[in-house]
């Protein structure tokens, strides 16, 4: 977990921070997401605003790729503390982001306005290249390379079916494999639905020169295209990779597997940038040797920091601040609503780790009875049965000495809880102190329970009261 951790936070910062960087950079007629004429680029007000977001956007993600990276060292010392670390830092990065990029872009807008660098002929000009239009649908890569994957994808669900039948998997165990299912067809679709979007998105016309305006317009759609085919085929092979090792055996995959499903997932980020990222180069090398580029003022749609034109029909625009980005219309009430879904969905996401985490920073492992129905509880999990499911009850000095796999539930240096899996053992659950003995091994009809208190004469207790109990039976 420490090393899957640390190598998202080592990609994560520096491809955000050379994603937008340079925007200080007077580049396809704009500086810090600005259009101003060329000639005011060395304007003092301008300079001194450029150099202070260079140095603030430096410091930032030097500082926060230091302090991403010894968050990680936490994982040693309490996982959850760990966990509740590092997403206040991935908040407090995310947050930041935004501000160091939007707050700079409203100063430069409201220096232009204040100034007069407006061009207002430029502003209602409306640019159509009829040779690039007619040239669309030659652009782009064929959406139809995504069905083939997509249908492979869906059609695992016959292998988890049957992996949760040979091995009888119980919903609490399951559900985290049906989360990854349900993840790898949506992120298919996803990307399919992007593809097409791209494809339906008008040219932009950068030139007086039907060529370069074919150039570059092919350049961004065929990046963005294949990226998507690419992306989605990555998707589905980490996630079919997943599928075929569940159904061979169960919930209890080999760390390997794991490991091959990360490296396919960081292969299929890489596979969507790295089109983009070339495009985006050569794109700009072919604008900056075009002497005759012309540049559209719409930056009074971006005043904000985000895309508001009530006129545009489109949904989905390219980024004004990383143009392998795709931005939302928020003059569209459908954009608004998808973005108040989103967030709807990230808080309650966030609610429900923070319930879960709760649970597990103070873990205590409670035993009753009522009637002849005995119930396990701790962290949330809880495990009831009736003495008639008790096969053996037995106390253990010693835990069985056998790999056992967490499938859903969570372990410290100090417990471990929920549901597992043991080489011999099979299906069992947990509700354990770890470094406290004895034991109780309590076998049933379908598992076995694991489960002790720090209090020796408590586990006594309990171990009298289910032998009592199977002895009746």
């Amino acid at each position: 977990m420490f090393f899957i951790f640390l190598i998202s936070n080592l990609i994560i910062v520096p491809l955000c921070r050379y994603s937008y960087g340079k925007m200080w950079e007077y580049r396809e007629g704009m500086v810090l997401g600005v259009h101003i004429p060329a000639t005011c680029i060395h304007h003092p007000e301008v300079e001194e605003l450029c150099e202070k977001y260079r140095r603030n956007w430096t410091l930032f993600h030097r500082i926060n790729l230091a302090v991403g990276t010894l968050s990680c060292f936490l994982c040693f010392v309490d996982y959850i503390v760990f966990i509740i670390v590092w997403s206040l830092w991935l908040l407090e990065y995310a947050c930041g982001l935004e501000y160091l990029i939007i707050v700079p872009h409203r100063r430069m807008y409201r220096l232009k306005v204040k100034k007069g660098w407006v061009d207002e002929r430029s502003k209602k000009i409306v640019r159509i290249d009829t040779a690039v239009s007619a040239a669309s649908e030659k652009m782009a890569l064929d959406w139809k390379w995504h069905l083939p994957v997509l249908a492979l994808t869906a059609a695992t669900v016959f292998l988890v079916v049957e992996g949760e039948r040979r091995f009888h998997v119980s919903w609490a165990e399951a559900w985290p494999i049906w989360l990854l299912y349900g993840t790898g067809v949506g992120l298919c679709l996803l990307f399919l639905g992007m593809h097409l979007a791209v494809v339906r998105r008008p040219n932009r016309v950068y030139s007086n020169h039907t060529e370069i305006n074919l150039v570059a317009n092919r350049l961004m759609k065929r990046s963005w295209t294949e990226g998507f085919v690419y992306a989605s085929w990555l998707n589905g092979a980490s996630w079919i990779w997943m599928a075929f090792w569940y159904f061979r055996c169960g919930p209890d995959l080999p760390g390997a597997v794991y490991g091959i499903y990360t490296a396919l997932l960081i292969l299929e980020a890489a596979a969507l940038l790295f089109p983009l990222a070339r495009s985006v180069r050569k794109r700009r090398e072919v604008l900056e040797a075009d002497t005759s580029a012309c540049y559209i003022d719409d930056d009074e749609y971006w005043k904000k920091g985000w895309y508001n034109n009530p006129g545009d029909r489109h949904l989905l625009v390219q980024g004004r601040f990383n143009s392998m980005n795709m931005s939302m219309n928020y003059g569209r009430p459908a954009a608004k609503v998808i973005t108040a879904v989103l967030a709807a969905v990230v808080v309650g996401i966030v609610i429900w780790t923070a319930v879960l985490l709760a649970d597990f920073i103070n873990v205590e492992v409670l035993f009753t009875q009522e009637e002849n129905t005995f119930t396990f509880e701790a962290a949330g999990y809880d495990c009831s049965f009736d003495k008639e499911e008790i096969r053996s009850v037995t106390l253990l000095e010693d835990m069985p000495d056998e790999n056992f796999t967490r499938t859903n539930g969570g372990s410290t240096e100090e417990y471990n809880v929920g549901h597992f899996r043991g080489k011999e053992t099979g299906k069992c659950m947990m509700f354990l102190y770890r470094g406290y003995t004895p034991v109780l091994e309590i076998r049933l009809d379908d598992m076995t329970v694991f489960a002790n208190s720090q209090q020796e004469e408590t586990t006594l207790e309990w171990y009298e009261k289910l032998a009592e109990g199977a002895a009746e039976e």
